[in-house]
């Protein structure tokens, strides 16, 4: 489900390079699964760019896939900006 909300949000989308942006989420998905994480920390890597670049919103992804799947989305875009601002 992750995959298909993933690839639906980005749909149209590309990165500077011009591949298509959902690329980059799935190749965070399979690292994050190739480091055995668990479901809901891989969900995340598919969904972690959809909030900042798309119309979905954290309450959007908790009520697809619970609590656990948007704390994990929330604390990768506050990390991640954080990072940035730094």
């Amino acid at each position: 489900d992750a995959l298909r909300v993933a690839y639906r949000a980005h749909r149209g989308q590309a990165r500077k390079s011009g591949e298509p942006f959902i690329i980059h989420p799935v190749e965070v998905a399979l690292l994050l699964a190739g480091l055995k994480m668990d479901e809901d920390t891989v969900m995340a890597g598919l969904l972690h760019d959809t909030v900042e670049d798309t119309d979905l919103t954290f309450e959007l992804i908790e009520g697809m896939f619970g609590e656990t799947g948007r704390e994990i989305v929330v604390g990768e875009t506050d990390i991640r900006s954080s990072f940035l601002a730094t």
